[in-house]
C-alpha cells in the first residue's frame, strides 16, 4: 500500500531506527523520513476540535490518546504503539474527539486520501476488539483490570515479533493507572502483590511475566467474580 506524506518543518531527512523489513518496504528505502512526521516527547498529533482529515499510523514511539473532564482530570483513553492506525474515528466530521501525545519521540505516517477507505475498515475490526477487552477489563476487579492490561500488551508485544515474556511498559505508572481507571498508587501495590506471589517480576516499568497461566486466572477469575456480583 502506497501511502503520501507532505514534505514540512516538521519531517526527517532519514529512516527511523527500529523499522521493521515491511515498515522499510512499505515505506520505501528511497523515501527515507522526508515522508514521516517525528513528534518529540509532549507534542501533540493533534488535540481535542483540531480538524483530522488524514488517518495516521504509528511508525516508531508510543502516543496516548485522551481528553479532559470538565472538572479537569485527565482521561486516558488509549495507547498507540507501532503498527497503530490514528484518526480513522476523526474522518466522519473532520474534528478530533479527544488529543493524542507522543510519550516518547516518535515517527508517524501520514496516508494519502486513496488508502484511507480501506484503513478505516482495518481500524474498525480492531476497535471492536479493544472496546471489548475494555469492556471486559472495567467489569474485573482491581487485580484483574491490570492483569489483563499486561495480558494485552504481552500479546501485543507479541504480534510485532518482540517477547511476549519480558518487556518494558513504555507508559507512565499514572498513564496507566488512568486507563485502567485505578490509582497510581493501587497500580504500585498490586504490582509488589503479582510480584510476591511470584507471577510478575517487575522493576520500574520493565515487567517479566513469571507464571502465565496464573497472571490468565487473576484476569479471568476476578473478572467472572464482578460479572457475578453485578448478576446478583
Amino acid at each position: 500500500m502506497q501511502a503520501t506524506i507532505e514534505n514540512t518543518g516538521l519531517f526527517s531527512s532519514s529512516l527511523p531506527t527500529g523499522l521493521t523489513a515491511v515498515d522499510r518496504e512499505e515505506l520505501g528505502e528511497t523515501d527515507s523520513l522526508s515522508r514521516l512526521r517525528i513528534l518529540q516527547r509532549g507534542q501533540h498529533l493533534f488535540r481535542t476540535g483540531d480538524r483530522v482529515d488524514r488517518v495516521h499510523r504509528v511508525v516508531g514511539g508510543i502516543l496516548k490518546s485522551y481528553f479532559i473532564h470538565e472538572d479537569g482530570d485527565e482521561q486516558v483513553i488509549g495507547f498507540h504503539l507501532p503498527g497503530d492506525l490514528i484518526g480513522c474515528d476523526s474522518l466522519a466530521d473532520k474534528l478530533a474527539a479527544f488529543s493524542v501525545v507522543a510519550l516518547d519521540t516518535s515517527s508517524i505516517q501520514r496516508f494519502a486520501h486513496d488508502d484511507q477507505q480501506q484503513l478505516t475498515l482495518s481500524w474498525m475490526q480492531e476497535e471492536i476488539l479493544r472496546l471489548a477487552r475494555l469492556l471486559h477489563m472495567e467489569r474485573g476487579g482491581t487485580d484483574a483490570r491490570l492483569a489483563r492490561f499486561v495480558l494485552d500488551f504481552s500479546d501485543a508485544q507479541r504480534h510485532r515479533g518482540y517477547s511476549e515474556r519480558e518487556f518494558h511498559l513504555p507508559m507512565g505508572r499514572r498513564d496507566l493507572a488512568r486507563y485502567i481507571g485505578l490509582a497510581p498508587e493501587t497500580v504500585s501495590r498490586i504490582f509488589s502483590r503479582l510480584r510476591v506471589r511470584g507471577i510478575l517480576a517487575v522493576e520500574n516499568n520493565h515487567i517479566q511475566i513469571l507464571d502465565h497461566d496464573a497472571l490468565e486466572q487473576v484476569a479471568n477469575n476476578q473478572a467472572q467474580q464482578a460479572v457475578t456480583h453485578l448478576a446478583n
